[in-house]
């Protein structure tokens, strides 16, 4: 290879991708943020819908943040001579910089299917991180209420590794594959619901309206953008606090993540421009 990307998204050890034009920047935003370089060590397929990806660092494994608990790392690659990027939570660490994050795959082409189809154990790729993602809330002695879908399984592995001692409560995972499912830690007090997808019914959001002490919890949950932001909508409702929410979109249905990515550097830079901060800016608020 050359100094530039190839069309696998893999770099030479003389090259490494830029973030894309569509990625959040900012002095804020880009705060203990490092651009480097990750060799893949290992690509295994975990259930019927996980690629399981083992890569390590090439510099900043000693930043402490890449073994916090749901770190988020934007992850560079090539598609048709074009740089995109897309957004992976590292699932678990070994603490010098080695670390794994899953992709979920799905049918149809897309930058992301394409690049994993031609990802070879010592692959380079960049990336931008850390960047460590809502934990759960301060309970205070009440219980927790988790949603979400497959795409936010890794997170979960991670915060239930690190998981706050005496936090008890329910949660709702939605997945068709059994496998993911049945890796999550399993924790005292903690009862975890398998649920299948359902492509015509926002599964997640109505269990949420069955709660029947939804007031009394604190809420993580993470999935398609507009059905976290209609569970937020509905807690919100019934007066449980904003910091008693810690609830993110990951993905839109019927949306590519690029053109997500550009509504929400639009408003990003919206904020930015009006005097704002990033303390300021609500991702889940952006509508797409």
């Amino acid at each position: 290879m050359t100094g530039n990307l190839s069309e696998t998204g893999a770099l030479s050890e003389s090259g490494i991708a830029s973030r894309p034009a569509t990625a959040l920047r900012g002095e804020d935003h880009d705060a203990g943020l490092h651009d480097v370089r990750a060799v893949v060590e290992s690509i295994e397929q975990s259930g019927v819908s996980i690629l399981r990806i083992g890569a390590r660092l090439q510099a900043s494994a000693e930043d402490p943040a890449w073994s916090a608990a749901n770190v988020a790392f934007r992850l560079h690659l090539n598609a048709g001579g074009e740089e995109v990027s897309r957004i992976y939570t590292v699932r678990d660490t070994d603490g010098a910089g080695g670390f794994r994050f899953d992709v979920v795959l799905h049918e149809g082409s897309s930058p992301m299917m394409q690049w994993c189809a031609a990802l070879r154990i010592g692959d380079v790729f960049g990336l931008t991180g850390p960047r460590p993602h809502m934990g759960i809330p301060e309970t205070a002695g009440r219980k927790v209420a988790l949603f979400l879908d497959e795409t936010g399984i890794p997170a979960l592995y991670s915060l239930l590794m690190r998981w706050p001692q005496g936090v008890t409560g329910k949660g709702w995972v939605v997945t068709r594959d059994v496998a993911a499912f049945a890796e999550l830690p399993r924790i005292a007090g903690l009862d975890l619901e398998h649920l299948q997808p359902d492509d015509t019914a926002q599964i997640l959001l109505a269990r949420a309206r069955d709660l029947a002490d939804a007031a009394d919890r604190v809420v993580w949950a993470a999935g398609e953008r507009r059905e976290m932001r209609a569970i937020r909508q509905h807690f919100a409702a019934l007066g449980v606090a904003r910091q008693d929410l810690a609830i993110t979109g990951y993905w839109g249905r019927g949306l590519s993540n690029t053109q997500i990515d550009e509504r929400r550097k639009a408003d990003y830079e919206g904020v930015l421009a009006r005097g704002g901060t990033l303390a300021d800016y609500d991702d889940l608020a952006v509508e797409i």
